[in-house]
Protein backbone atom coordinates (compact mmCIF):
# COMPACT_ATOMS: atom_id res chain seq x y z
CA UNK A 1 0.00 0.00 0.00
CA UNK A 2 0.94 3.64 -0.91
CA UNK A 3 0.50 6.16 1.96
CA UNK A 4 0.97 9.77 1.48
CA UNK A 5 1.57 11.53 4.65
CA UNK A 6 1.60 15.14 4.41
CA UNK A 7 -0.38 16.56 7.61
CA UNK A 8 1.06 19.42 9.14
CA UNK A 9 2.87 18.69 12.65
CA UNK A 10 1.02 18.38 15.55
CA UNK A 11 0.86 21.78 17.76
CA UNK A 12 0.23 19.88 20.76
CA UNK A 13 3.04 17.17 22.32
CA UNK A 14 1.42 15.20 25.38
CA UNK A 15 3.01 16.61 28.53
CA UNK A 16 6.28 14.67 29.29
CA UNK A 17 7.42 13.76 25.91
CA UNK A 18 10.34 15.63 24.61
CA UNK A 19 9.26 17.13 21.13
CA UNK A 20 10.56 14.72 17.89
CA UNK A 21 10.90 16.10 14.26
CA UNK A 22 7.98 15.35 12.58
CA UNK A 23 8.33 13.86 8.94
CA UNK A 24 5.71 15.40 6.30
CA UNK A 25 5.04 15.06 3.54
CA UNK A 26 6.45 11.08 3.27
CA UNK A 27 5.78 8.22 1.45
CA UNK A 28 5.61 4.93 3.07
CA UNK A 29 5.03 1.71 1.48
CA UNK A 30 3.45 -1.10 3.45
CA UNK A 31 2.22 -3.89 1.58
CA UNK A 32 -1.69 -4.49 2.93
CA UNK A 33 -2.07 -7.69 4.85
CA UNK A 34 -4.40 -10.00 3.53
CA UNK A 35 -3.42 -13.25 5.53
CA UNK A 36 -0.99 -14.78 2.68
CA UNK A 37 1.83 -12.08 3.12
CA UNK A 38 4.15 -12.47 6.26
CA UNK A 39 2.69 -11.04 8.97
CA UNK A 40 6.16 -10.26 10.99
CA UNK A 41 7.45 -7.85 8.34
CA UNK A 42 4.24 -6.51 7.97
CA UNK A 43 3.88 -5.58 12.07
CA UNK A 44 7.38 -4.09 11.90
CA UNK A 45 6.50 -1.53 9.12
CA UNK A 46 3.31 -0.59 10.63
CA UNK A 47 5.23 -0.17 13.82
CA UNK A 48 7.48 2.18 11.91
CA UNK A 49 4.91 4.34 10.34
CA UNK A 50 3.27 4.85 13.58
CA UNK A 51 6.71 5.74 14.80
CA UNK A 52 7.50 8.75 12.20
CA UNK A 53 3.87 9.54 13.10
CA UNK A 54 5.15 9.96 16.57
CA UNK A 55 1.68 7.33 16.91
CA UNK A 56 4.00 5.50 18.57
CA UNK A 57 3.06 5.66 22.29
CA UNK A 58 -0.66 3.68 21.05
CA UNK A 59 1.29 0.43 21.07
CA UNK A 60 1.67 0.44 25.04
CA UNK A 61 -0.09 -1.60 27.13
CA UNK A 62 -1.65 1.08 28.82
CA UNK A 63 -2.30 4.89 28.23
CA UNK A 64 0.74 6.66 29.70
CA UNK A 65 0.29 8.74 32.79
CA UNK A 66 1.57 11.90 31.63
CA UNK A 67 -0.95 11.65 28.19
CA UNK A 68 -4.28 13.46 29.45
CA UNK A 69 -7.89 11.50 28.43
CA UNK A 70 -8.49 13.62 25.07
CA UNK A 71 -5.04 13.68 23.58
CA UNK A 72 -5.27 9.97 23.94
CA UNK A 73 -8.18 9.20 22.23
CA UNK A 74 -6.90 11.05 19.30
CA UNK A 75 -3.61 9.01 19.41
CA UNK A 76 -5.90 5.88 19.29
CA UNK A 77 -8.04 7.12 16.40
CA UNK A 78 -5.05 8.41 14.46
CA UNK A 79 -3.18 4.38 14.93
CA UNK A 80 -5.94 2.21 14.67
CA UNK A 81 -6.90 4.54 11.25
CA UNK A 82 -3.36 3.71 9.92
CA UNK A 83 -3.57 0.33 11.31
CA UNK A 84 -6.55 -0.40 9.05
CA UNK A 85 -5.54 1.42 6.12
CA UNK A 86 -2.65 -1.14 6.22
CA UNK A 87 -5.03 -4.09 6.08
CA UNK A 88 -6.83 -5.74 3.06
CA UNK A 89 -10.86 -5.40 2.89
CA UNK A 90 -10.91 -8.71 2.26
CA UNK A 91 -9.92 -10.32 5.71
Amino acid sequence: MSESESSAPSTSTPKGFSSRSMVTNTKFDVEKFDGTNNFGMWQCEVQDVLFQQELDVALEESIPEDVDEKDWTRINCLACGTIRLCLSKEL
